[in-house]
C-alpha cells in the first residue's frame, strides 16, 4: 500500500510538472511526457490490479489538470498499460533497455490510441499535430526515460539511511564468501 500512495505521489507530482512547470520553461509544443514513462515504468514492474488503477487514476489526474477531453487520457493510459503489460510478459521486465524500448513503442501507441479517440469525439484536426511532433515526443520521452533511470538510483541512495546500506552490502559479502 505505501509503493501505491508513493508512486501515486510521484505521479502526480508529474501531472503537476508536465501542466504546470514545462509550459513555462520549455518554449516548444513538445515537451517529455513524465506520465507515459511512470505508466510504462508501472506495466513493466507492477501487477494488473494495481497497476491499472494507477494508471487510469494519473489519466484521471491529467485529464482534470489540462484534458480538453475528459476521460481521454485516463482511457489511454490504461490502454497502454495493459499493452505493454501484456508484452512485458514475454521478456526480461529487469532490464532497463526494455523500458527505453517500451517508452518508445508506448509514445507511438499512445499518440495513435489519442488519434482513434479523438476522431470519435470529433474534435476536428486533432491527428495533424499529433503526427507532426510523433518524432521528437519519441526523442523526448526516450531521453526522460534515460534521465529518470539515472535520477532514481541516485535518489535512493541519498534518502535511505548509510547504515541500512552498509549492513545490505555485508551481509551479501559474508553469504558470497
Amino acid at each position: 500500500m505505501k509503493r501505491t500512495l508513493g508512486i501515486f505521489t510521484l505521479g502526480f507530482l508529474f501531472v503537476l510538472i508536465q501542466t504546470s512547470l514545462w509550459p513555462h520553461l520549455l518554449p516548444f509544443e513538445t515537451r517529455p511526457d513524465l506520465i507515459l514513462v511512470l505508466v510504462v515504468y508501472l506495466a513493466l514492474s507492477e501487477n494488473h490490479l494495481s497497476g491499472g488503477i494507477l494508471a487510469y487514476l494519473l489519466g484521471a489526474c491529467l485529464d482534470a489538470m489540462a484534458g480538453s477531453h475528459p476521460g481521454l487520457h485516463g482511457v489511454t493510459l490504461l490502454l497502454l498499460f495493459f499493452c505493454v503489460r501484456f508484452a512485458a510478459d514475454h521478456f526480461n521486465t529487469e532490464s532497463s533497455r526494455l523500458l527505453i524500448i517500451m517508452v518508445g513503442f508506448g509514445t507511438l501507441f499512445y499518440a495513435g490510441l489519442q488519434v482513434v479517440f479523438a476522431s470519435f469525439a470529433d474534435a476536428g484536426e486533432i491527428w495533424l499535430p499529433i503526427v507532426r511532433a510523433i518524432v521528437p515526443q519519441i526523442l523526448l520521452n526516450v531521453v526522460a526515460a534515460l534521465v529518470l533511470l539515472k535520477l532514481v538510483p541516485h535518489l535512493l541512495r541519498r534518502h535511505v539511511p548509510r547504515g541500512n546500506l552498509a549492513t545490505r552490502r555485508r551481509k551479501v559479502r559474508t553469504h558470497g564468501a
